[in-house]
């Protein structure tokens, strides 16, 4: 890993380099990710922080103006968090907004508030974050749309909402109220930016466990149905099957093995061979008799 990771730090400051020298590249934004983590063991797909835990920075010579008080770690604090974390979700809306752009229909991420200093007047700051908190209030509204999100009246206390579909309701009056009159005053503009971000935050939090719950009960049935049709297919084709003791020991001690490592965190590295195996492996292992 070391001489791969010297290599591609020669790259990033060849590139960085051309970026800060060139006139007409002082405007480039250079993103740097990681699709994946890795834990010790060198694989990936599961849940350990190594692996959901990927590198992002961003670079540019227009962020020279940002806070640079910050020491770069040598040692995370805890599970590989050396400055702050983000949702991946995030990124997406971030890039639109340093470059201009709407942020996508279905996004559910928020803008990372660490580049909001890059628009000197609050007022551009606050209407980053309303343009995002919009385009988050649509899919809110097609998610609970029982719920009054253009009423005017202001509950004492959000948290204390009968249902989440009303806490978040709350939540948007609470941060569209505060941006009423942020031009006549800074105090009114932050008030305003906290009040966005607090609902696009829990939004998002609502919004993609409620992506993440799936129906239980309607998998079982389906993993019932192709069970019960593999097994009445075997029944049918039995007559026609034959193999010997060798060919019968081999196929379920396979079947067996392949069972266990189903539990493995890294399931998803060995998707392709039970997806082989299930399509036409076991078809050469019985020699079937047409």
């Amino acid at each position: 890993m070391l001489p791969k990771q010297q290599e591609m730090d020669g790259i990033v400051r060849e590139i960085y380099t051309a970026i800060t020298h060139e006139p007409h590249l002082q405007s480039t934004l250079f993103i740097l990710c990681g699709d994946h983590g890795m834990n010790d063991g060198g694989n990936h797909g599961g849940s350990a922080p190594g692996e959901t835990s990927p590198a992002l920075v961003f670079m540019s010579p227009k962020m020279k103006i940002l806070p640079t008080s910050r020491q770069s770690p040598t040692t995370p604090i805890i599970d590989f968090d050396f400055y702050s974390k983000i949702e991946q979700s995030d990124v997406a809306p971030t890039i639109a907004g340093l470059l201009g752009f709407p942020v996508p229909l279905n996004n559910l991420g928020v803008f990372i508030l660490e580049f909001l200093p890059l628009w000197s007047d609050p007022i551009d700051q606050v209407q980053l974050l309303l343009r995002n908190s919009l385009q988050i209030l649509d899919i809110v509204k097609a998610t609970f749309p029982g719920e009054d999100f253009g009423s005017d009246i202001i509950e004492l206390d959000c948290n204390s909402a009968t249902s989440t579909g009303a806490e978040l309701a709350c939540l948007w009056r609470e941060a569209r109220m505060s941006t009423h009159g942020v031009e006549s005053s800074v105090l009114l503009a932050d008030s305003a930016l906290i009040s966005l971000y607090r609902f696009c935050r829990r939004a998002q939090e609502v919004m993609s466990s409620t992506a993440s719950n799936y129906d239980i009960p309607r998998l079982v049935i389906a993993i019932g149905i192709s069970a019960a049709s593999f097994v009445f297919a075997a029944l049918a084709s039995w007559p026609k099957v034959k193999f010997s003791p060798l060919d019968g020991c081999y196929f379920f001690l396979t079947t067996a093995l392949y069972g266990v490592m189903m539990f493995a965190s890294s399931y998803v590295e060995e998707e392709q061979h039970f997806w082989y195996w299930f399509t036409g492996g076991w078809l050469a292992l019985l020699r079937i008799r047409l």
